[in-house]
């Protein structure tokens, strides 16, 4: 049997295993990227075109540039995170991509007929190997001519890949990536499940949350290598942090429908006691200061509202409004940090799926804190740590990067599962990763003849997301989004078939909600504000209108010339018409609008600010509210099935209800701490989604 492995500039490639290696760390590639490596190693120095790729890698299946645009990304994720300091692949224009001079192909190691479990030789690095042991030994030596022909391809390869780099680095504001060591992480836990919303002292103490049996989140103290559990009692223990002297802690009480911010000795020399209330469907997140005095945090009133940032001082009991509401954010803040030396705080606020604004204030004793710089990243931050004198450190899906003192950001570290949060301590930086996997099950819908129903099975499932079913009503297909290839893309599993990628989203991809046309041969969706229609037949993708629209929700329209979306570009959530012949937009609500079908001339629609299911007469614009127990959350998924609608119920269960009879709503799917409530509802049955128990641990890092 032969085992190959390519050294490539400084990293060892094992297409058999998958892996890329170097000092001893190792990254796993998806099936793609080691196909698409191994078909550029294999070329090394010359251009693969689009074409090769598509015939080999893809097998010949029709797929749009940017799935290729995005394997071709996360292959060079890949090698930066084992290699930061050097460009592996170059985008050659017109041609393709191929490996660069500096970083190609310097020898090739075949491991022959031996042993089993003998590990192939690797030569040193960059140390080619003689020509009689390279892999291709049958190959005649090339004539004199085709060597000086060689030589001036390759200048001129050289060449045109230096002038594209320069002219690259001109035009793209990029993360910089700077040489350091291999960081390699220590990990610090290892238990079943995952560990989230990490935080620590000055004396490295580790505050964390793990999941109970029952599904219950709860505080956990890692002190001296051992770990405890702080509260014991049948409540939700959420979103907390540890101070920076270790005595004590704040974190979000949750108990049913009643939502405390307490404080907690670490120590129990005195009860823990509530310090205010809060909305139950918050996220709170602190930052303390380092007198341990006092907490910067975040909250929102309600889920309608944006996140804004607050300071709590213990000693009074004083609460001060800090930030506005961005025009700009409508989600608000994502994450805080408060500088060690207490000097700066540093705010990250949503502004798309893929983007995030930064805002540095100077604070000062008593006085307000004063906004220093702000600017916007073309990162998703999901947390924030300012260790003393060192620079903040930003968390981003699987990246950990530093702000640098020209607020660009500089690649730190690359985690081979999403980092969830970050802390840090005079020496070490510790960080959270999770991998969250969520499976597609198929549940028969009781039969009115035989009034029997059927037991649920799963459907679809992977090692990562499978989420949001989307059914025909003639059940005969259904499509989904995965994360099963690196990013989200939409999947297509027929009924008697395999499942099978139907087209990646358009850059940079996210998640998105699907729906159906009215015909059932094409999808429509929103992306970054910008309204899309995916043909199944042939799975064309084709932009509809562009984003100065800034639509969110789409839903199918009356016929199979419209659709209905939602907008916020008149400065409240409204309701709109499409066209699509035509090209022509209609605003149908006046009074708030955020998800609706249209049936004849009556519109049935949920509001962004408010509970409860509308009907909107559209010829004498007569406004009615038909369902008040008809939860926000609902925007999603609910579906409007004939004369009935299909809703979720938060702690309840996944119901459906006639439009046209006074009815108790009928009960489809019982609520369950696995239910995830992505649904969707056929005539014969019901797809939904159940989460599994995500896997994670919590590492240690050098300071960079």
């Amino acid at each position: 049997m032969n085992k190959q492995q390519w050294q490539l500039g400084q990293l060892i490639f094992d297409p058999q295993r998958r892996t890329l290696q170097r000092a001893g760390q190792q990254c796993t590639l998806e099936p793609k990227q080691a196909q698409l490596l191994l078909l550029l190693a294999e070329h090394a120095a010359e251009p693969v075109s689009r074409e090769q790729l598509i015939n080999q890698v893809w097998q010949g299946r029709v797929v749009s540039e940017s799935a290729i645009n995005r394997a071709v990304s996360l292959l060079r994720k890949a090698c930066a995170s084992l290699d930061p300091a050097t460009d592996y692949i170059a985008t050659i224009p017109k041609l393709g991509y191929c490996l660069l001079p500096e970083a190609r192909l310097h020898s090739a190691v075949t491991e022959t007929a031996g042993q089993a479990g003998t590990a192939p030789l690797i030569p040193p690095l960059n140390v080619a190997r003689p020509a009689q042991s390279a892999t291709r030994l049958a190959e005649k030596p090339p004539t004199a001519s085709r060597h000086r022909q060689a030589m001036w391809l390759l200048v001129a390869f050289v060449f045109v890949i230096a002038v594209a780099g320069w002219v690259w680095r001109q035009s793209v504001p990029a993360v910089d990536t700077v040489p350091q060591q291999v960081l390699i992480p220590e990990p610090l836990t290892s238990f079943d499940g995952a560990e989230f919303d990490i935080s620590s002292s000055a004396d490295g103490q580790l505050l964390y949350h793990r999941r109970d049996a029952q599904g219950r989140v709860q505080l956990w103290l890692r002190s001296k290598q051992q770990d405890r559990p702080l509260i014991a009692t049948p409540v939700q223990a959420l979103n907390g942090s540890i101070s920076p002297d270790g005595r004590k802690l704040v974190y979000r009480r949750l108990d049913g429908n009643q939502c405390q911010i307490m404080l907690l000795p670490v120590r129990p020399a005195s009860p823990e006691r509530a310090l205010f209330d809060c909305p139950t469907d918050s996220a709170f997140e602190a930052s303390w200061s380092p007198d341990s005095e006092h907490f910067f945090y975040r909250l929102r009133q309600s889920k309608t509202q944006p996140y804004l940032v607050y300071r709590y001082q213990l000693a009074t009991t004083n609460q001060q409004q800090l930030t506005l509401a961005d025009p700009a954010s409508f989600n608000g803040a994502i994450a805080l940090a408060v500088a060690a030396d207490g000097q700066q705080l540093a705010i990250a606020s949503y502004l798309t799926a893929q983007r995030s604004r930064l805002s540095l204030f100077q604070l000062a004793n008593g006085q307000p804190p004063q906004l220093q710089h702000t600017t916007d990243l073309d990162i998703a931050v999901v947390d924030l740590s300012w260790p003393a004198g060192q620079p903040l450190i930003l968390a981003a899906s699987n990246q950990l990067y530093t702000l640098a003192a020209d607020y660009s950001l500089q690649h730190y570290f690359y985690s081979q599962q999403p980092v969830n949060s970050i802390t840090s301590t005079a020496q070490h930086l510790y960080f959270a990763s999770q991998q969250q996997q969520a499976d597609i099950w198929r549940q028969p819908l009781q039969d009115a003849d035989t009034d029997t129903g059927g037991n649920a099975v799963p459907l679809i499932y992977s090692s990562r997301l499978d989420i949001l079913p989307r059914v025909n009503q003639q059940d005969t297909e259904m499509l989904f989004l995965t994360t099963r290839q690196g990013v989200h893309q939409i999947w297509r599993k027929p009924h008697n078939g395999a499942e099978h990628m139907l087209a990646a989203l358009p850059a940079p991809a996210g998640f998105v909600r699907l729906s159906w046309s009215n015909d059932q041969r094409s999808i429509y969706f929103s992306q970054q504000g910008a309204v899309y229609q995916l043909e199944l037949a042939d799975g064309q993708l084709s932009q509809l209108f562009s984003a100065e629209h800034q639509a969110y929700v789409v839903n199918r329209g009356p016929d199979n010339n419209s659709l209905i979306y939602s907008s916020n570009k008149t400065g409240d959530w409204q309701l709109w018409r499409y066209q699509l012949q035509g090209e022509t937009h209609q605003q149908l609500t006046t009074q708030s609008g955020y998800s609706g079908y249209q049936v004849g001339d009556t519109l049935y629609y949920s509001k962004f600010h408010q509970d409860g299911l509308w009907q909107l007469d559209l010829a004498n614009g007569e406004e009615q509210l038909l369902l008040a127990d008809f939860d926000k959350i609902n925007w999603l998924n609910w579906q409007l099935q004939g004369e009935s609608i299909v809703y979720y119920q938060p702690g309840a269960g996944i119901f459906r209800k006639s439009l046209a009879a006074e009815t108790e709503p009928e009960l489809l799917l019982a609520q369950s701490p696995e239910l995830v409530h992505h649904y969707s509802v056929s005539n014969r049955a019901i797809y939904f989604v159940k989460r599994q128990l995500p896997q994670g641990d919590i590492y240690q890092l050098p300071l960079p």
